[in-house]
């Protein structure tokens, strides 16, 4: 968990604050920071909220750190999810198109 021992340092916190404040040994915090050790789900969820990222940025399987929800604008429903689904599929010149059409209509 590579990415926990960035996260951790770069807020300036130690890795006894941080057990502390999630409930574990710094010893734990440690482990989990030299691979030695795995977070059980509870403790990975804590870790999250704690420090307002993703499971997967602490798991390191990404480098974007913000959970999805906080990546989408306003949280798309899903009409709006399967407009922007739509859209990618389009070639370059209908996208231009759509463009042209949402400019012309939103005036």
């Amino acid at each position: 968990m590579r990415n926990l021992k960035k996260i951790r340092e770069s807020k300036g916190q130690s890795q006894l604050n941080l057990a502390m404040k999630i409930g574990v040994q710094q010893e734990t915090i440690s482990a989990y920071e030299n691979g030695k050790a795995m977070p059980t789900v509870d403790t990975l969820l804590k870790l999250c909220k704690h420090y307002n990222c993703s499971s997967d940025f602490l798991l390191d399987l990404t480098d974007i750190k913000f959970p999805v929800n906080d990546l989408l604008i306003d949280n798309l429903d899903l009409d709006e999810t399967g407009l922007i689904q739509k859209y990618r599929n389009l070639s370059t010149d209908n996208k231009n198109k759509v463009l042209g059409f949402l400019e012309a209509i939103s005036q």
